[in-house]
């Protein structure tokens, strides 16, 4: 389940970043290495011509996940990315 989500964009580069933290309860991993604990997984999806996948931290502490997702959202910042805003609906 998505616990949060953030959506940034470059103003001049062709690429978009996802952060998202995602609820796992425990006994569902089927990843080799990964925790098997319940607990919140903090990831960095990067589009432009592909799709990356990053894996930013697993964290049995809720405030700790969002804390790496809100560090990490900073970072870009200062690198000019910008919140992408959904359109109205």
């Amino acid at each position: 389940m998505i616990l949060e989500e953030r959506v940034l964009q470059h103003p001049q580069q062709a690429s978009r970043v996802r952060l998202v933290v995602y609820e796992k309860p425990a006994g569902l991993s089927r990843v080799e290495g990964m925790p098997d604990d319940a607990g919140y997984l903090v990831t960095e999806e990067w589009w432009g011509a592909g799709k990356v996948v990053k894996t930013l931290g697993f964290y049995s502490d809720r405030g700790a996940a969002l804390e790496r997702l809100a560090a990490r959202a900073k970072e870009l910042e200062r690198q000019r990315y910008r919140a992408v805003v959904a359109p109205a609906a």
